[in-house]
Protein backbone atom coordinates (compact mmCIF):
# COMPACT_ATOMS: atom_id res chain seq x y z
CA UNK A 1 0.00 0.00 0.00
CA UNK A 2 1.46 3.05 -1.14
CA UNK A 3 -0.18 6.53 0.08
CA UNK A 4 0.66 9.97 -1.17
CA UNK A 5 1.04 12.45 1.40
CA UNK A 6 0.21 15.87 0.33
CA UNK A 7 1.10 19.42 2.85
CA UNK A 8 -1.85 19.75 5.04
CA UNK A 9 -4.43 23.06 4.17
CA UNK A 10 -4.22 25.09 7.97
CA UNK A 11 -8.14 25.64 7.04
CA UNK A 12 -10.06 22.65 7.13
CA UNK A 13 -14.30 24.22 7.26
CA UNK A 14 -15.68 20.33 7.40
CA UNK A 15 -12.98 19.13 9.67
CA UNK A 16 -13.72 22.39 11.71
CA UNK A 17 -17.23 21.67 11.69
CA UNK A 18 -16.43 18.13 13.35
CA UNK A 19 -13.89 19.52 16.06
CA UNK A 20 -16.78 21.77 17.11
CA UNK A 21 -19.50 19.00 17.38
CA UNK A 22 -16.57 17.31 19.56
CA UNK A 23 -16.23 20.29 21.73
CA UNK A 24 -19.94 19.67 23.07
CA UNK A 25 -19.17 16.99 24.48
CA UNK A 26 -15.32 16.77 25.52
CA UNK A 27 -14.46 18.76 28.16
CA UNK A 28 -11.77 21.92 27.43
CA UNK A 29 -8.00 20.74 28.33
CA UNK A 30 -5.42 23.24 29.77
CA UNK A 31 -2.12 23.80 28.33
CA UNK A 32 0.81 24.37 30.77
CA UNK A 33 4.66 25.10 28.92
CA UNK A 34 7.82 25.09 31.03
CA UNK A 35 10.47 26.77 28.72
CA UNK A 36 8.70 29.14 26.42
CA UNK A 37 5.34 29.01 23.93
CA UNK A 38 4.83 25.98 21.77
CA UNK A 39 6.09 26.86 18.28
CA UNK A 40 5.63 25.37 14.91
CA UNK A 41 9.97 25.16 14.12
CA UNK A 42 9.80 22.13 16.46
CA UNK A 43 9.60 18.42 17.09
CA UNK A 44 7.29 17.35 19.58
CA UNK A 45 7.78 13.62 20.93
CA UNK A 46 4.38 12.85 23.03
CA UNK A 47 2.46 10.23 24.30
CA UNK A 48 -0.55 8.83 22.89
CA UNK A 49 -3.00 8.72 25.55
CA UNK A 50 -5.11 6.09 24.27
CA UNK A 51 -7.81 6.35 21.18
CA UNK A 52 -8.65 10.07 21.58
CA UNK A 53 -5.02 11.07 22.85
CA UNK A 54 -4.07 12.18 19.32
CA UNK A 55 -7.53 14.06 18.66
CA UNK A 56 -6.93 15.84 21.49
CA UNK A 57 -3.86 17.55 20.64
CA UNK A 58 -5.08 18.61 17.84
CA UNK A 59 -8.18 20.08 19.49
CA UNK A 60 -5.98 21.89 22.29
CA UNK A 61 -2.47 21.98 21.19
CA UNK A 62 -2.07 25.78 19.29
CA UNK A 63 0.95 24.89 17.15
CA UNK A 64 -0.01 24.04 14.12
CA UNK A 65 1.41 20.40 13.23
CA UNK A 66 1.01 16.53 11.04
CA UNK A 67 0.92 13.85 13.25
CA UNK A 68 2.44 10.32 12.52
CA UNK A 69 0.03 7.78 12.70
CA UNK A 70 -0.18 4.06 11.35
CA UNK A 71 -0.48 3.46 7.64
CA UNK A 72 -3.59 1.12 7.61
CA UNK A 73 -5.75 4.43 9.32
CA UNK A 74 -5.40 6.09 5.93
CA UNK A 75 -5.45 2.60 4.29
CA UNK A 76 -9.13 1.59 2.03
CA UNK A 77 -11.64 -0.07 4.47
CA UNK A 78 -10.87 -3.33 4.97
CA UNK A 79 -7.30 -1.96 6.35
CA UNK A 80 -8.61 0.43 8.31
CA UNK A 81 -11.11 -2.24 10.20
CA UNK A 82 -8.70 -4.87 10.40
CA UNK A 83 -6.42 -2.51 12.25
CA UNK A 84 -8.92 -1.31 14.20
CA UNK A 85 -10.55 -4.24 15.49
CA UNK A 86 -7.18 -6.47 16.09
CA UNK A 87 -4.37 -3.70 16.63
CA UNK A 88 -6.07 -1.15 18.20
CA UNK A 89 -9.26 -2.97 20.07
CA UNK A 90 -8.11 -6.43 20.95
CA UNK A 91 -4.18 -5.56 21.01
CA UNK A 92 -3.84 -2.62 23.03
CA UNK A 93 -7.45 -2.56 24.45
CA UNK A 94 -8.01 -6.09 25.23
CA UNK A 95 -11.48 -5.65 24.14
CA UNK A 96 -13.12 -9.05 23.16
CA UNK A 97 -13.14 -9.92 19.68
CA UNK A 98 -17.42 -9.11 19.46
CA UNK A 99 -17.03 -5.64 21.30
CA UNK A 100 -14.22 -4.96 18.95
CA UNK A 101 -15.48 -6.02 15.52
CA UNK A 102 -18.42 -3.97 16.73
CA UNK A 103 -16.61 -0.92 17.13
CA UNK A 104 -14.29 -1.32 13.93
CA UNK A 105 -17.39 -2.07 11.70
CA UNK A 106 -18.90 1.25 12.30
CA UNK A 107 -15.73 3.80 12.87
CA UNK A 108 -13.92 2.30 9.86
CA UNK A 109 -16.50 3.69 7.36
CA UNK A 110 -15.49 7.76 8.72
CA UNK A 111 -12.34 6.92 10.31
CA UNK A 112 -10.25 7.82 7.29
CA UNK A 113 -11.84 11.33 7.23
CA UNK A 114 -11.09 12.05 10.78
CA UNK A 115 -7.45 11.13 10.50
CA UNK A 116 -7.13 13.15 7.46
CA UNK A 117 -8.47 15.48 9.20
CA UNK A 118 -6.22 15.35 11.87
CA UNK A 119 -3.35 15.63 9.39
CA UNK A 120 -1.75 12.55 10.10
CA UNK A 121 1.77 11.42 7.87
CA UNK A 122 1.67 7.71 7.58
CA UNK A 123 4.33 5.22 9.00
CA UNK A 124 5.41 2.01 8.18
CA UNK A 125 7.01 -0.82 10.14
CA UNK A 126 9.44 -1.37 7.15
CA UNK A 127 11.82 0.23 4.74
CA UNK A 128 9.23 2.90 3.55
CA UNK A 129 10.11 4.46 6.91
CA UNK A 130 12.15 6.30 5.02
CA UNK A 131 10.01 8.28 3.15
CA UNK A 132 7.73 9.48 6.24
CA UNK A 133 11.02 11.14 7.65
CA UNK A 134 12.19 12.61 4.27
CA UNK A 135 8.56 13.74 4.06
CA UNK A 136 9.03 15.20 7.95
CA UNK A 137 12.33 16.94 7.45
CA UNK A 138 10.48 18.94 4.38
CA UNK A 139 7.23 20.08 6.62
CA UNK A 140 9.82 21.00 9.58
CA UNK A 141 12.00 23.41 7.28
CA UNK A 142 8.15 24.95 5.92
CA UNK A 143 7.67 25.78 9.81
CA UNK A 144 5.26 22.85 9.98
CA UNK A 145 5.68 21.11 13.38
CA UNK A 146 5.54 17.57 13.38
CA UNK A 147 4.36 15.48 16.70
CA UNK A 148 5.51 11.83 16.82
CA UNK A 149 4.39 9.19 19.32
CA UNK A 150 7.55 6.90 20.24
CA UNK A 151 6.06 5.05 22.83
CA UNK A 152 5.94 1.24 22.21
CA UNK A 153 2.19 0.56 23.05
CA UNK A 154 1.87 -3.06 21.81
CA UNK A 155 0.70 -3.68 25.22
CA UNK A 156 -1.38 -1.47 25.74
CA UNK A 157 -1.31 2.75 26.59
CA UNK A 158 0.71 3.07 29.89
CA UNK A 159 0.66 6.46 31.88
CA UNK A 160 4.11 6.07 32.59
CA UNK A 161 5.71 4.56 28.85
CA UNK A 162 8.33 1.78 28.96
CA UNK A 163 9.96 1.75 25.89
CA UNK A 164 10.51 4.80 22.67
CA UNK A 165 11.21 4.25 19.39
CA UNK A 166 13.86 5.84 18.07
CA UNK A 167 12.52 7.00 14.28
CA UNK A 168 11.90 10.48 15.92
CA UNK A 169 15.85 10.77 16.12
CA UNK A 170 16.38 10.01 12.07
CA UNK A 171 14.03 13.20 11.60
CA UNK A 172 16.40 15.44 13.72
CA UNK A 173 19.54 13.93 12.20
CA UNK A 174 17.84 14.50 8.89
CA UNK A 175 16.97 18.24 9.40
CA UNK A 176 20.80 18.70 10.37
CA UNK A 177 21.90 16.95 7.68
CA UNK A 178 19.73 18.66 5.22
CA UNK A 179 19.82 22.64 6.31
CA UNK A 180 23.23 22.08 8.98
CA UNK A 181 21.62 23.19 11.48
CA UNK A 182 18.92 21.48 14.64
CA UNK A 183 15.77 21.47 14.99
CA UNK A 184 14.30 21.80 18.39
CA UNK A 185 12.84 18.93 20.18
CA UNK A 186 9.98 18.92 23.06
CA UNK A 187 8.30 16.78 25.14
CA UNK A 188 4.54 16.52 25.62
CA UNK A 189 2.44 14.63 27.77
CA UNK A 190 -1.47 14.80 27.80
CA UNK A 191 -2.93 14.15 31.37
CA UNK A 192 -6.89 12.61 30.63
CA UNK A 193 -7.85 12.79 34.50
CA UNK A 194 -6.58 16.20 34.80
CA UNK A 195 -7.36 17.70 31.57
CA UNK A 196 -3.94 18.71 31.29
CA UNK A 197 -1.20 19.17 28.16
CA UNK A 198 2.23 19.69 29.37
CA UNK A 199 5.26 21.00 27.14
CA UNK A 200 8.57 20.81 28.05
CA UNK A 201 11.44 22.56 27.82
CA UNK A 202 13.54 22.26 24.57
CA UNK A 203 16.62 20.90 23.91
CA UNK A 204 18.29 19.49 20.26
CA UNK A 205 20.66 16.70 19.27
CA UNK A 206 23.38 18.40 19.84
CA UNK A 207 22.68 18.28 23.40
CA UNK A 208 23.15 14.73 23.62
CA UNK A 209 26.64 15.01 21.69
CA UNK A 210 28.02 11.02 20.45
CA UNK A 211 24.89 9.32 22.05
CA UNK A 212 23.27 6.65 19.95
CA UNK A 213 19.47 6.86 18.87
CA UNK A 214 18.73 4.28 21.39
CA UNK A 215 19.99 6.54 23.91
CA UNK A 216 18.67 9.55 22.63
CA UNK A 217 15.12 7.93 22.86
CA UNK A 218 15.54 6.44 25.99
CA UNK A 219 16.12 10.11 27.62
CA UNK A 220 13.15 11.11 26.11
CA UNK A 221 11.37 8.67 27.67
CA UNK A 222 12.29 9.83 30.83
CA UNK A 223 11.29 13.65 29.75
CA UNK A 224 8.07 12.55 28.97
CA UNK A 225 7.45 10.76 32.20
CA UNK A 226 9.05 13.29 33.75
CA UNK A 227 6.32 15.90 32.54
CA UNK A 228 3.76 12.72 33.94
CA UNK A 229 5.27 12.83 37.37
CA UNK A 230 5.19 16.80 37.49
CA UNK A 231 1.50 16.66 36.56
CA UNK A 232 0.75 13.90 39.04
CA UNK A 233 2.65 15.95 42.26
CA UNK A 234 -0.06 19.03 41.45
CA UNK A 235 3.30 21.11 40.32
CA UNK A 236 0.86 22.39 37.06
CA UNK A 237 -2.50 22.93 38.88
CA UNK A 238 -4.48 25.80 39.26
CA UNK A 239 -3.93 27.45 42.31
Amino acid sequence: MQIEYQPPKKRQPVFACFKGLLRIFIRKVRVVSVGGEPDEHCLYLANHANKMGPMIYNMFFRPYHVKWGASPMLGNYKERYHYLRDVLYIQKNGSGKAIASFRAFFEAFFSKYVYKGMKLLPTYPDGRLARTVKKSVELLAQDIAIMIFPENSEEGYKDELTNFFPGFVLVAKGYKKAYGEDIPMRPVYYHKKKRLIAVGEPCTLADFGAAKKEEVAEAFRQKVNGLYRRIESGEFDKK
